[in-house]
């Protein structure tokens, strides 16, 4: 990750160093290995950077920073090259943050949308949002496949659509 951080780390209240194996046990337990993580609804997540300039969302979509090593930053409209769904609230600017780079993950819906179990999932019209609103990718010519590279992944519950909701996926950035 670029960092020496040999800082003690915490996560649901399960503490230890960059490198050691920590296991929480009992229902929802969090593994890691340090700077990994495997979260209670399956995913994957790495710590990295937050450069967002605001403390984290749980759920945004997240594009690598261009200006600084190991960080993200909020995915642009119709991002074509996110890399992950924000997994803490809360952690503060130029902090290191949990974010799930693959397996299932709640990610934030562009508000007033609803998510349908099996439909597509791509980086909608809103900033660090989702979109869940189409059965399949698109199909036809480059402007077909531009968009079909701004997916992230498949939805894997139906919810109703609202402000600030979150929505399982699986993930898969192209």
């Amino acid at each position: 990750m670029g960092q020496q951080n040999a800082a003690e780390r915490k996560i649901n209240k399960v503490s230890g160093v960059a490198g050691q194996l920590i296991t929480s046990g009992g229902p929802n337990a969090v593994e890691t290995w340090a700077p990994m993580i495997i979260t209670p609804l399956g995913g994957i997540a790495i710590q990295i950077i937050n450069k967002t300039g605001v403390a984290s969302v749980k759920g945004t979509v997240v594009s690598y920073s261009a200006a600084d090593d190991d960080s993200f930053v909020l995915s642009a409209i119709n991002e074509d090259q996110a890399i992950g769904i924000v997994y803490e609230a809360g952690v503060a600017d130029n902090s290191l943050c949990w974010v799930i780079i693959l397996g299932v993950a709640e990610v934030l819906l562009e508000d007033t949308t609803a998510g349908t179990h099996g439909n597509w999932v791509f980086a909608s019209a809103t900033a660090g949002r989702a979109n869940a609103t189409l059965a399949a990718p698109p199909g036809g010519g480059i402007p077909e496949l531009d968009q079909h590279m701004q997916e992230i992944g498949h939805c894997l519950q139906s919810i109703a659509g609202g402000t600030d909701v979150l929505c399982r996926i699986k993930t898969q950035f192209n």
